[in-house]
């Protein structure tokens, strides 16, 4: 079973095979599209990249400089916009991104393209899910946010298919309430503590509804009482929970929200850089917290939570609380000149390719294509040519060929080294490439 996010078909033949693989980024047209929340299109005449298409610039709107901060996500406020908003910023003493000639920094255009790609692998079930999407919501100050994410079910879809369905619509509320609290304690400027606190706050408390709503999670998305009758409403088990792992990209800041152990790792310079940790039992500090609350770790086909949960954190589980906390770890990075891409993938990618091997081929993949015609079949999977940043409504949940391609990659070689799980990827690339 392949699942992917939108529009270009999953290549078929030999793909297992990452050579063959990386050249058909030698096939592909990439479109780029450039934030939507302070669009205006340029003048009709202008033609884009070799494509010939247009592209939008967004209007200069006196806002505030980017500020660093911290926490993530939130969902399809774009649409309807008022004062209140949605954004973010975060800390670190890094070299930025020049701002384009004449923009403030709230509608500067960072560069933002992006695909997925999710295999069954050689699981009966498909537990993983991935969510897209782009401008999705728009801070106090006008910046748009675009959200990624991807979540890896255990003991069926449910609380996956739910996080991909409202989790984006959780934290675009928590957002929205965040920004009216922080304009009213800050009507003139925003500091920069300030709006990092407020982005944690709303991410905590966003997977914590999440986690609320997973005991009545149905595997179609749903959460109601009385419970969904779906046809799926009747696929339950005992121990049901999902990952989590969440980017949110505003200005020059990518929020990185993690709860489980999918990873998100960022490709800057040529060399990667975690932007979360993985939540193990084993991992020291999970340990002794398990620990102090009673519960035990059992090494059993590795380190598990009372010899059951692979993982210290997740959404979901309830059987397994206090010991599992669905607490999210939340990073700010500033970008720089040197990103290239960032990765989210699901453990079954991971478990079989190292960090250093994942930032290389996507990278390569990434440099190596060139524009070719856009949209192809070949397969069973699916992604289209879009990027984040042109107007909510033309880009919905589409993705850039390009970095499709590196997803799928990706995906092929850890299946190649036979990875046993299920597997999902999602490759944003953080460069303007023409």
């Amino acid at each position: 079973m392949v699942m992917a996010s939108a529009g270009v078909n999953m290549p078929g033949g030999d793909g297992d095979h990452p050579p063959a693989a990386a050249q058909e980024c030698h096939r592909l047209r990439r479109r780029r599209y450039v934030p939507a929340a302070a669009a205006a299109s340029e003048d009709g005449d202008n033609s884009s990249n070799g494509g010939g298409e247009k592209r939008s610039l967004p209007a200069s709107s006196a806002s505030p400089s980017p500020s660093p901060t911290s926490s993530a996500a939130s969902s399809d406020c774009s649409s309807d916009r008022d004062d209140d908003g949605c954004s973010s910023t975060a800390g670190a003493a890094a070299r930025r991104l020049p701002l384009p000639s004449g923009a403030s920094t709230a509608a500067a255009v960072w560069p933002v393209a992006f695909g997925s790609v999710s295999l069954a692998g050689r699981m009966r079930d498909m537990e993983d899910a991935v969510s897209l999407r782009p401008s999705f919501c728009t801070w106090l100050d006008g910046s748009p946010m675009h959200f990624f994410a991807v979540f890896d079910g255990h003991g069926g879809p449910h609380v996956s298919a739910l996080c991909r369905e409202q989790m984006h619509v959780i934290v675009a509320e928590e957002m929205v309430a965040e920004a009216a609290a922080l304009r009213q304690r800050q009507p003139a400027a925003m500091e920069e503590e300030e709006e990092e606190r407020a982005w944690r706050a709303a991410l905590s408390r966003s997977f914590g509804r999440v986690d609320a709503l997973a005991a009545v999670a149905c595997a179609c998305g749903r959460a109601t009482v009385p419970a969904c009758r779906c046809p799926l409403s009747g696929q339950t088990g005992a121990i049901i929970g999902s990952t989590a792992v969440v980017a949110l990209l505003v200005r020059d800041r990518l929020v990185v929200s993690n709860c489980g152990d999918s990873r998100a790792v960022l490709c800057r310079a040529g060399d990667p850089l975690p932007l979360s940790s993985d939540h193990k039992p084993d991992r020291p500090d999970e340990k002794a917290r398990i620990e102090a609350v009673g519960g035990r770790v059992v090494y059993l086909n590795g380190p598990r939570v009372r010899g059951i949960l692979a993982m210290s954190r997740a959404l979901g589980d309830k059987y397994l609380k206090p010991e599992v906390i669905c607490e999210p770890e939340i990073t700010i990075t500033v970008r720089t000149v040197d990103d290239e891409c960032l990765i989210l993938a699901s453990d079954g990618m991971w478990d079989v390719i190292s960090n250093e091997t994942a930032s290389d081929v996507a990278r390569q993949c990434l440099e190596d294509g060139s524009p070719t015609s856009g949209r192809r079949a070949a397969g069973s999977g699916e992604a289209t040519s879009s990027s984040a940043g042109a107007p909510a409504a033309a880009v919905g949940e589409e993705s850039e060929p390009r970095c499709y391609r590196a997803a799928a990659l990706l995906a092929r070689l850890a299946l190649g080294r036979e990875s046993s799980d299920n597997i999902s990827v999602v490759v944003i690339d953080l460069k303007g490439r023409g």
